[in-house]
């Protein structure tokens, strides 16, 4: 029986159906060849690329996508290539940091092989996970905060007691002692140290074991001014001046004062961490009558967060400062007692290197206004 031959028109309609299938595809689509031109892309690699398709055809797509004058070898781990060297599929995970927000891209290169089994183009379908990746994370975070929860919790109920001992015969030492002697001052150095281990202890108690939700409603610049009032002479020490900007007539918000005297002490020795040498810290609370929260800032003019840090300021134990100066429970701890409230903490920061001008970060804590 002789084959039917395919019509021109056949042809077209195949070809049409094919478009309509790559364009209603929503990940983004290209074809390179061997050279890394770009042979063809559907609707959606158009739009994010915000060029018309005859502009895209024919140009490399190293030059198109990376502004690069030769195919990605630092920058990116480039699975087209990677796809003509094994002629293997490929596949990789790149992130992405646009402005204060970080964006997550899965990227599959598929090698087109000829009859003698050479890789003759690759195709790149590149899809946005995100929503994914950030669902993902939260989940290992819950489960990687159950787990030190109950880690600190034990630590603490261990130290507590040798601890106790220590600043006990430290205390009573220090009454037998002349005070100005030698053996005074290095017992006051113990007593000190003791001391600074029972605030971390404290910290760590504070992480296992936030505290349970309250009705308790607060007033935010009565606090922030409690707060301010105790740190200004570490500031005028600092050569840190504060700009203090509070709204009048603020309506309560949700939350117990101690709780909130703790959130606003660690911001503020963040910031202070921050301007080593001297700097502006303003505060500034408001009213968002869109979302009804209370809205407290904390801007300081420091060195600002390095883009390598940004996801990871709220993880327990994470610190950027020397051995001996930070736990890295302070922002961890914050956030807890802010969430049990409906709260939340946000942040915008920018580097030195980024913007020399306008370097700095700046904290806001979000809290529901009392009903």
């Amino acid at each position: 029986m002789v084959p039917k031959l395919t019509t021109k028109e056949e042809l077209i309609e195949d070809n049409r159906f094919l478009n309509s299938v790559l364009n209603g595809i929503k990940d983004t689509i290209m074809v390179v060849d061997r050279n890394y031109g770009i042979e063809g892309v559907n609707e959606s690699f158009a739009r994010k690329a915000g060029k018309p398709r005859h502009e895209i055809i024919g140009k490399n797509c190293y030059r198109l996508l990376h502004h690069l004058n030769k195919p990605c070898v630092h920058n990116h781990p480039c699975p087209v290539k990677n796809a003509f060297k094994t002629g293997e599929i490929a596949e990789v995970l790149h992130t992405y940091f646009e402005g204060h927000t970080v964006a997550y891209s899965r990227i599959i290169a598929y090698p087109i092989l000829d009859d003698r089994g050479e890789v003759t183009r690759v195709i790149e379908m590149e899809r946005d996970v995100t929503k994914w990746k950030e669902s993902s994370n939260k989940l290992y975070n819950i489960e990687k905060l159950a787990f030190l929860g109950k880690l600190a919790a034990d630590l603490s109920h261990e130290f507590n007691n040798p601890l106790g001992v220590i600043l006990g015969f430290t205390d009573l030492l220090l009454e037998k002692m002349e005070p100005g002697t030698q053996s005074y001052e290095i017992l006051k150095t113990i007593e000190r140290q003791g001391l600074n281990c029972k605030r971390i202890v404290e910290n760590l108690i504070s992480f296992a074991a936030t505290p349970d939700v309250t009705k308790n409603s607060t007033d935010v610049n009565a606090n922030l001014e409690k707060v301010v009032s105790v740190v200004m002479d570490i500031l005028l020490t600092e050569k840190i001046f504060i700009e203090k900007k509070f709204a009048g007539d603020l309506p309560k918000a949700k939350g117990n004062p101690e709780h909130l005297h703790q959130v606003f002490m660690s911001l503020i020795t963040n910031a202070v961490a921050a301007m080593r040498g001297g700097g502006c810290l303003t505060i500034s609370t408001g009213y968002n009558s869109f979302k009804n929260r209370i809205e407290v800032l904390f801007k300081d003019t420091g060195h600002g967060i390095k883009k390598e840090y940004r996801n990871e300021i709220f993880d327990p134990f994470f610190t950027t400062r020397e051995v001996g100066e930070g736990t890295g429970l302070g922002l961890s701890v914050c956030y807890g007692l802010v969430s049990k409230y409906n709260g939340d903490i946000t942040f915008e920061t920018v580097t030195e290197k980024e913007d020399k001008k306008n370097k700095g970060t700046v904290f806001t804590v979000s809290l529901p206004v009392t009903p």
